[in-house]
């Protein structure tokens, strides 16, 4: 009988381990914060970071839905939203960083926002930065005022200095409000000589970045920005997941669902944008939990 035990110990332990060393974990290099969204990680309405200590802070009547790995957070479009606390570089805009996310709307009525931060003096004329989906600038309207355009991502780029505000904005096409789950990566870093080269225009500059964005794992936009003030100046606010910040006050609310929020201090390669996207077990800490419930069904048995 022992032998028996110890032969069905070991099949289970071997069974786990392979199926660990099958899945791959995130990247954890440079994490600085991560809400997974799942429902042991939600109290009442903070959202716990599992990895740093930046909790983030439900406003709305959000519910907690099938995620991308375990659950997520459905937002209704009307007033849900999470604020994230000014984390890292991403919040200042100083520095490189990574904003990466899991979502799935369906939603392409109007625009809506992934996130944007509008914040004096980049809040003049609708400026800021952050990923917008179904969004364009009006035509022919002096003032920035945005329109619907379905299946489109705006990407925007703005920097506070002391002299006004030094940016852009990017609009593609891509039908991403489709009902099914898409990964989202922003990175932003300084340039390489080569790519600077590649950019002629930009000769004389300084304070240049390079910003990637990738979709489902494949590289959607790139762009160089630079602004030749010595004067950046860093952002403030929170991150509204799911709205625009303008100055604290909300707008632009998504209809859908997050998963697996993460934020990185430093620009992740297009190789650990692969190993993040394909992962399916995120920091891998269940695993372990199962197999202590494992060891101690045995030895209550023995």
């Amino acid at each position: 009988m022992k032998k028996l035990m110890l032969l069905l110990t070991f099949t289970v332990v071997g069974f786990m381990l392979i199926a660990n060393a099958s899945a791959k974990t995130i990247v954890t290099d440079g994490l600085v914060s991560y809400w997974t969204f799942d429902r042991t990680n939600i109290h009442d309405r903070t959202v716990e970071d599992v990895w740093g200590e930046n909790d983030a802070t439900i406003v709305g009547n959000p519910k907690i839905a099938g995620g991308y790995l375990k659950q997520g957070l459905e937002l209704d479009g009307v007033g849900d939203y999470v604020s994230l606390p000014n984390v890292g570089n991403f919040g200042s805009r100083i520095g490189p960083y990574t904003f990466e996310a899991w979502f799935k709307t369906s939603y392409k009525k109007r625009w809506s926002a992934i996130y944007k931060v509008n914040e004096w003096p980049c809040r003049i004329n609708n400026s800021g930065y952050g990923i917008l989906i179904n969004a364009a600038w009006a035509r022919g309207v002096a003032d920035h005022i945005l329109e619907t355009k379905e299946d489109s991502i705006m990407i925007e780029r703005n920097e506070k200095t002391g002299g006004g505000c030094a940016g852009g904005s990017s609009v593609r096409e891509l039908a991403i409000s489709d009902g099914v789950w898409h990964h989202i990566v922003y990175t932003t870093r300084k340039p390489t000589q080569e790519e600077l080269a590649k950019l002629r225009h930009l000769h004389g500059k300084e304070n240049c970045l390079t910003s990637y964005v990738y979709i489902d794992n494949e590289p959607f936009w790139w762009s160089v920005s630079c602004t030749s003030s010595n004067d950046i100046r860093p952002y403030t606010q929170p991150i509204f997941l799911g709205a625009v910040n303008h100055n604290g006050k909300a707008s632009g609310f998504f209809q859908g669902v997050f998963d697996e929020v993460r934020i990185y201090d430093r620009a992740l390669t297009h190789e650990e944008v692969i190993r993040n996207y394909e992962s399916g077990i995120g920091l891998s800490v269940e695993p372990i939990q199962k197999l202590s419930t494992v060891w101690g069904a045995l030895k209550a048995k023995r």
